[in-house]
């Protein structure tokens, strides 16, 4: 039995639009994979944030604990509070973006 042409150019036909749809569905997935892989970048970012503002925070509490007793000491340690103020003000910032 031979294969008529029109008969093998429709059989072309259905695998090409089978071959177009599959295509269409391997980009939606990467677009959703992709769009997955974003926001799992930024929850990243967002709790490595987290850690630095906590790791602040708890070197602010090791320092309160140990208060200094002369004016000298105070001072140094009014510049270190501010400075770490600021990387706390710092963190929070880019929280908020």
């Amino acid at each position: 039995m031979e294969l008529k042409p029109t008969h093998i150019a429709q059989e072309i036909k259905l695998k090409v639009l089978r071959l177009i749809a599959q295509k269409e569905q391997l980009l939606k997935q990467i677009q959703l994979i992709t769009a997955d892989n974003n926001l799992l970048k930024s929850e990243i970012q967002q709790q490595k944030n987290t850690i630095q503002t906590l790791q602040t925070q708890n070197k602010i509490v090791k320092l309160a604990e140990t208060l200094p007793s002369t004016s000298n000491d105070r001072q140094e340690f009014k510049k270190q509070l501010n400075v770490y103020i600021k990387q706390i003000d710092e963190c929070i910032r880019l929280l908020s973006e």
